[in-house]
């Protein structure tokens, strides 16, 4: 073993040893790298893509795996700072590229396109402007048979906040269609119930965009991948509304929660999941 492939090794180690520390964010990525990592060891992959690469935490994981890295993202800050990542771990920077998933003709320039055998994408598709076009060119820098894992945030989960969210949800998509003096009635019934601050109306003005894990896989499946799964992440042990009461307690008893087996409880305690699917053997 490289002592490069030991260094990616101990920086995961630490990660791992930090993952309750309340002075950094909830380690959501650990968890969906725990995911992918698993698949890797199943397919005996040797490559990887990640797109939108952002600071470079994921690289760590792949290289400790024995893979080889690549990636790419629209920021040519993001690009810079992973390259120096990939050096400093004695990996090729000069395999990651800035460039926009939905420009096509773009990605020819990325070294072993449509050869690798896994893809990543955290946090992409719920900022994606044609998201039906970025999976396409997603699966088109995978092999054959590669596998992606695509990152959703979960419509679902709103069922379980308590906030402006759940509003949105039952409103806007479960009683959709509903005529006014019902919609009407339904909201008086709700807004004394939920925190519609919560959370804050984002700068831009709109969100993010949420998939319901029920019909984001027949977007999948309408492009030609086969084998869709949803794995959910990120969970949250009580409404997030809760989490100040107790942070530790909160964080502690979510971590413990990470990987638990029932096959539906994530569904509406995660707040993201991943897709994972087979790549079509041809792309349009």
């Amino acid at each position: 073993m490289s002592a490069d492939v030991l260094r990616a090794r101990e920086i995961v180690a630490a990660e791992t040893a930090s993952l309750a520390d309340l002075s950094i964010g909830y380690p959501a990525n650990h968890f969906a790298w725990d995911i992918v990592k698993d698949a890797a060891r199943r397919m005996n992959a040797t490559s990887l893509v990640e797109i939108g690469v952002g600071s470079g935490n994921g690289v760590p994981h792949v290289l400790a795996e024995g893979m080889s890295f690549s990636g790419i993202d629209i920021d040519a800050g993001a690009v810079e700072t992973t390259r120096a990542v990939l050096t400093g771990l004695g990996a090729e920077p000069d395999a990651v590229i800035c460039a926009d998933i939905e420009d096509n003709a773009a990605l020819d320039v990325l070294p072993g396109r449509g050869t690798f055998d896994l893809l990543v994408g955290l946090g992409i598709l719920p900022h994606s402007r044609d998201e039906k076009r970025a999976l396409r060119n997603m699966a088109s820098l995978v092999r054959p048979g590669g596998e992606l894992y695509v990152e959703c945030r979960n419509s679902l989960f709103s069922l379980v906040t308590f906030n402006r969210f759940t509003r949105d949800l039952l409103l806007d998509s479960m009683l959709e269609g509903i005529c006014a003096s019902s919609r009407e009635r339904v909201s008086e019934f709700l807004d004394p119930r939920l925190d519609l601050n919560r959370p804050p109306v984002p700068s831009s003005g709109h969100d993010a965009t949420y998939h319901n894990p029920f019909e984001v896989t027949k977007t999948f499946h309408e492009l030609g991948f086969t084998d869709v799964e949803i794995v959910p992440f990120h969970y949250h042990a009580a409404m997030p509304a809760l989490e100040a009461a107790d942070p530790q307690r909160f964080r502690d008893e979510s971590l413990a929660m990470e990987h638990e087996t029932s096959g539906w409880k994530g569904l509406f305690l995660c707040s993201a999941f991943l897709v994972k699917a087979v790549a079509p053997s041809v792309t349009d």
